[in-house]
């Protein structure tokens, strides 16, 4: 009997992206998923990126349009006037 199937692989960045938004409340993604455009909510003022994986954050909160900013790996930013709504982690 030949069994075939297909799986999907889910690929995540390792470890914590923590990020500050407008109303000045922090919030944390544990392990964020690789390659999903992830929406903060709020615009966002600063940010740290504890993760394994580089992260592209967006002023649109579909992460369209160019990057404003790409985070690498143990790095961190603040924005002034135009703020990210959204992040992708890139998955190399």
């Amino acid at each position: 009997m030949l069994a075939t199937g297909s799986s999907t692989v889910a690929y995540a960045a390792t470890g914590d992206f923590t990020y500050t938004d407008i109303d000045g409340v922090d919030h944390t993604l544990v392990d964020p998923p690789s390659g999903e455009c992830i929406s903060f909510g709020l615009p966002v003022t600063g940010a740290d990126n504890e993760t394994n994986t580089s992260a592209s954050v967006y002023e649109n909160t579909d992460c369209s349009g160019p990057a404003l900013d790409t985070l690498p790996p143990n790095t961190g930013m603040s924005w002034g006037s135009v703020l990210p709504n959204a992040v992708r982690f890139n998955f190399f």
